[in-house]
């Protein structure tokens, strides 16, 4: 396939244009950004998919916007001997025309429908696989395309593998047959489709509705079952009924007699429980006699104990309260002299207090006068005159200077000097006012930054000129010298030594004020200063109030150390007394408290005897009263009466109990209960079984036994049906996908063929660019997965975006020169090689060259250095 024209309309950014492009060799097409380079591939991919009722939004998206006018492509190009012009207008008016212009059918003119149909067959003979993978778009990133699928690479490869060449659309229509077989059975990842699960699935439901069929037959033989042996239990059950109720009438009987003996024994046990109460009773009231008796004689035990211990408690208390007595005169006295010492120690501890004061007041007027002589130093040092010169400014006058010089010193090194020497005497030399004696020998040389004028009186007169392009130099030795000048200016000084010598004064007062506040600091020693006055103003007053008050009989101590001894000594006569008072105290204390001990243990007693007297009085009382009321006599008497008539009822008891024993009674009455629960219970189980007798027979004629058993057989029979239906399914699709599979691992085999002289191209083409070491890896599909350079194996995938991008590149390049010219296609290549270096530029564009030998290669580009190489090619500028 050739392109030979292009001509776009209203499509994107472009208004109207025509390309035409040579048969043969390399096209570049150039033009600015979004001018519509990659829009015109855009339009001939539209022209030949899309047809003129098309409203997608390739078409909708590249009309115009705001204007009603159609979209217009048209393409020139020949597929083999076939020449045509091809043209479609969408959106306004849509159209389709195709005209031959030589082939078969040159001449002819096609419109409409019928000439997208007969355009889309003729397309179909050129290889469009091979027309998507030689192209290399802007936005289509860096991907090796699926060239396994071009009809002609393959053909090329066979040829130059020796392989006799087949003819491709066979065998593909082949393998296309035999996936259109496999498509009716499998997905396109070859899992089972729709047709193929449906069959499984009506499988399953035809088991499904089998099982459920023979499931509900099994219900109604399970229920015949058990109607069958409900009617066997319904009989038996009749018969145990009968049973029972024979043995209860039996048992009623001899439960009647029992019941006789029974009242009987519970109305004599009803006489024996009333002649215990009685006997109870009288035991009680003769056991309340004996415990008033013992308590009477248990007062007076407790009144002659309690008597006794006061006679003992009333001797003992007087010793007790004459040791309290002298215990609390010596505490008494004990505390005069603890208020006595406690005043000495107070009157030394005020002497010691004033002495310190007395101190403390000299060293604060001391430390006050030292801080007035530091405040006259410091507003001394600082009436000094200050100076802004600082690190910072010393710094960068220093770097200003030294800017200056360099920049003198680079002038004077980079400009001509002139040099005169004295031969044989001394020779004067004037150079502008000044004029100077040279002595003999001695070289005389000055730098020519300016312009020279030398004279040597009398005889010659010397002019030098500087060089071209010193003034630049000149300018920059100025400039620094003068910012230097300025900031010399602007801070006041003469010089950086000027400078530093004033930093450095600045320094030396600064250090001296930082003494001076030390040295404040110190006396302060974190004191404020008027605290230290107050302190002094107190001190004086708290001196002189002192002296006022104090008594003037007692002699001062002459220092502190004496006052500080008197102190001492007040204080340990202070200890002893009050050490004599606490024991003073406590042995007070602990004679009040045991004549309070005494004295409480008396009372105590004297309530307990007092209490005790009552509490027998009482004893007294109620014993007589209750002797008055019932002698002791009659008391035994009546519990000797109860006891007789409590005998006499137990005997007729013993009587019934014995009766009963001979009848059984305990049997008989567990036996007629036992009886009379079995009957109730198969009564109940009786009426249950007759109901769901009733139940299971009215079910039983409810499924519909015949109806069951016929959509038994009918399920059976789909069942059945659906087996075979399924497994010829599946012998056809199991046999058609290993055709496919077949078929796949032969043009896998074929393909590996392919690569040896795919490899061959491609490296061949690389080598011109990278050198001789350059050596590729290529897959069965032919995608380069490795490249080696200087020795080192790299994979595609960790390559630079520059180095893929030139590989995929000569991959394309490769695949058109080995592709028959006949069969070929045009190279694309859109914006490429923005991440390549100049050399490989420069190398790659060989390659290019080379393959427009052979076929079409169209570059669009807005970079048009990048493809200056291309000598041969033919430009175009849009």
């Amino acid at each position: 396939m050739k392109l030979h024209r292009l001509k776009l309309e209203n499509f994107r950014g472009v208004t109207a244009r025509e390309v035409v492009f040579p048969d043969a060799g390399v096209v570049v097409l150039t033009g600015r950004n979004e001018i519509g380079k990659t829009s015109m591939i855009d339009a001939l991919d539209a022209l030949i998919e899309l047809p003129d009722n098309s409203k997608h939004k390739k078409i909708t998206g590249a009309k115009p916007a705001g204007r009603d006018v159609p979209v217009l492509v048209e393409a020139e190009f020949s597929i083999g001997t076939t020449r045509v012009v091809y043209t479609k207008q969408w959106l306004k008016r849509p159209s389709t025309t195709l005209e031959y212009i030589s082939g078969p059918r040159s001449g002819h003119k096609l419109t409409s429908r019928e000439a997208h149909d007969a355009a889309e067959q003729l397309w179909g003979g050129a290889d469009t696989a091979l027309w998507k993978a030689l192209r290399f778009m802007q936005a289509g990133g860096l991907t090796q395309n699926a060239l396994t699928d071009s009809a002609a690479l393959r053909r090329a490869l066979e040829c130059h593998a020796g392989q006799a060449q087949g003819d491709d659309r066979e065998v593909a229509s082949l393998l296309e047959r035999v996936s259109a077989e496999c498509d009716r059975y499998w997905t396109s990842t070859r899992k089972k489709n729709a047709k193929y699960l449906q069959a499984e699935t009506d499988c399953r439901a035809a088991g499904t509705a089998a099982a459920e069929a023979a499931e509900e037959l099994r219900g109604i033989a399970v229920v015949e079952e058990e109607l069958a042996e409900l009617t066997e239990e319904i009989a038996a059950t009749g018969r145990k009924l009968g049973t029972a109720r024979t043995e209860k009438a039996d048992l009623d009987r001899a439960a009647g007699e029992i019941e006789a003996v029974q009242r009987q024994r519970q109305e004599a046990q009803r006489r024996r429980d009333a002649a215990q109460s009685e006997l109870d009773r009288a035991r009680e009231r003769s056991a309340r006699r004996a415990e008033l008796v013992a308590a009477l004689t248990a007062d007076e035990e407790r009144s002659a104990a309690l008597a006794e211990d006061l006679r003992s408690c009333e001797q003992e208390l007087a010793p007790v309260r004459e040791h309290a007595e002298e215990a609390e005169e010596r505490r008494t006295a004990a505390q005069a002299a603890v208020q006595e010492a406690r005043a000495a120690h107070r009157s030394a501890r005020e002497d010691r207090k004033h002495l310190d004061d007395v101190e403390r007041h000299r060293r604060v007027l001391e430390i006050l006068d030292s801080l007035e002589a530091v405040r006259a130093q410091l507003a001394e040092l600082r009436s000094r005159p200050g100076t802004e010169i600082d690190e910072d400014v010393l710094d960068e006058l220093e770097r200003a200077e030294r800017a200056a010089e360099k920049a003198e010193a680079e002038l004077a090194a980079g400009s001509a000097r002139v040099e005169l020497t004295a031969l044989g005497r001394a020779r004067p030399i004037t150079r502008g006012d000044s004029t100077e004696e040279i002595a003999p020998e001695e070289p005389w040389s000055v730098p020519v930054t300016d312009e020279v004028e030398v004279e040597i009186p009398g005889e010659w007169r010397l002019r030098v000129f500087p060089e071209q392009g010193i003034a630049a130099r000149r300018d920059a030795a100025r400039t620094a010298r003068e910012r230097f000048t300025a900031l010399l200016a602007r801070h006041g000084v003469e010089s950086v030594a000027a400078a530093r010598t004033e930093w450095r004064a600045a320094q030396d007062l600064a250090q001296q004020v930082r003494e001076a506040v030390a040295q404040r600091d110190r006396l302060l020693d974190g004191e404020d200063e008027s605290r230290l006055r107050d302190d002094r103003d107190r001190l004086a007053a708290a001196i002189e109030q002192y002296g006022d008050r104090r008594d003037r009989g007692a002699p001062l101590p002459e220092t502190a150390g004496a006052a500080q001894e008197t102190v001492e000594a007040a204080e340990a006569a202070l200890n002893d007394a009050e050490d004599a008072a606490l024991h003073a105290e406590a042995a007070a204390e602990a004679a009040r408290s045991a004549l309070q001990s005494a004295q409480t243990t008396l009372h105590s007693l004297q309530g307990a005897a007092l209490e005790q007297e009552r509490a027998l009085a009482g004893s007294r009382t109620r014993l007589e009263d209750a002797r008055r009321e019932v002698p002791d006599m009659d008391l035994d008497r009546a519990v000797t009466a109860a006891a007789e008539a409590l005998a006499k009822v137990q005997g007729e008891i013993d009587g019934h109990e014995a009766a009963l024993a001979g009848l059984d009674a305990d049997r008989v009455l567990a036996d007629q209960q036992h009886v009379a629960d079995e009957i109730k219970g198969l009564e109940t189980l009786l009426g249950e079984r007759r109901g769901r007798h009733q139940s299971l027979a009215g079910r039983l004629e409810g499924m519909g036994r015949d109806r069951v058993q016929l959509a038994h057989d009918q399920a059976e029979t789909r069942l059945e049906a659906a087996r075979r239906h399924l497994a010829g399914i599946e012998r056809r699709a199991e046999a058609a996908l290993l055709l496919e599979q077949t078929l796949l691992e032969h043009r896998e085999r074929a393909h590996a063929q392919y690569v040896q002289p795919f490899r061959t191209e491609v490296e061949h083409l690389g080598r011109s660019v990278y050198g001789p070491d350059f050596e590729v890896q290529v897959s069965g599909s032919l995608e380069v997965e490795q490249r080696k350079l200087d020795g080192d194996w790299l994979p595609f995938s960790a390559l630079s975006t520059g180095a893929k991008e030139q590989l995929v590149i000569l991959i394309r390049l490769a695949t058109a020169l080995l592709v028959d010219p006949e069969d070929g296609v045009p190279v694309l290549l859109d914006d490429a090689l923005g991440h390549s270096d100049p050399q490989r530029l420069r190398r790659l564009a060989s390659a290019i060259t080379t393959a427009g030998e052979r076929t079409q290669v169209i570059v669009l580009t807005s970079n048009p250095e990048r493809f200056v190489n291309l000598r041969e090619a033919h430009r175009i500028e849009m």
